[in-house]
């Protein structure tokens, strides 16, 4: 089959796209760079025009899922038919909504062999595109006295930090990869987390007669 030339932020978008699908049904560690240029029909030359590894491609990747969370939080900041808690409440699930195959693929990244891994994703600065969109609901809440919080972009920081950081401990254990394979020790402990959530979204915004309700 013959190849065809394509515009190079086309073709760069092609293997992104390709190697996205290629990490969810198969997973990060199983798929070759080979298997990438050959759904493209493109040399590995190709592919290393536009990408010095396949760690490179998977932080292209993330980069690509957390420009389509951005736009799904502006959406959800647009909408008229809920208050800044609803929407608080909304943008949270949205961050926690990560299906099995992503939640193993970020257990990947954060295993400890993959540290430098790690340290590439974190320059790519995860939370700088939504954490300001979480902001500006703070702060319309706080000015029509929904939130009590003096740093909106701070607080919006420190909650994507730790629901982050709670939902992580569940990503390298593939128990948790289907919530229905999850033993009844397994449900109580990610009920516990839930409320525990919950609980703390309330505080942190100083929210007394809304309660948040979490996907987990």
């Amino acid at each position: 089959m013959s190849r065809i030339i394509k515009d190079p932020e086309e073709r760069r978008r092609e293997l992104i796209d390709t190697a996205e699908r290629l990490f969810l049904a198969e997973g990060y560690e199983e798929t070759a760079i080979s298997d990438i240029v050959r759904e493209v029909n493109v040399s590995q030359g190709a592919f290393y025009y536009y990408f010095d590894s396949k760690e490179d491609v998977l932080i292209a990747v993330i980069e690509k899922q957390i420009a389509q969370m951005e736009s799904d939080f502006i959406q959800i900041a647009k909408k008229d038919d809920l208050d800044e808690a609803a929407k608080l409440n909304s943008m949270v699930n949205r961050f926690l909504c990560i299906s099995a195959s992503r939640k193993k693929i970020l257990g990947f990244i954060n295993q400890s062999k993959n540290a430098t891994l790690h340290m590439k994703l974190m320059r790519v600065k995860p939370f700088a595109r939504i954490a300001p969109v979480m902001a500006e609901v703070i702060t319309k809440g706080c000015n029509k006295g929904r939130f009590h919080v003096e740093r909106p972009l701070e607080t919006s920081y420190l909650l994507l930090v730790l629901t982050a950081s709670a939902n992580h401990m569940f990503y390298e254990s593939d128990r948790f990869a289907n919530s229905n394979n999850a033993d009844q020790s397994d449900r109580k402990l990610l009920e516990n987390m839930r409320v525990a959530m919950e609980d703390l979204l309330g505080r942190a915004l100083g929210v007394s007669d809304y309660r948040f309700i979490l996907q987990i």
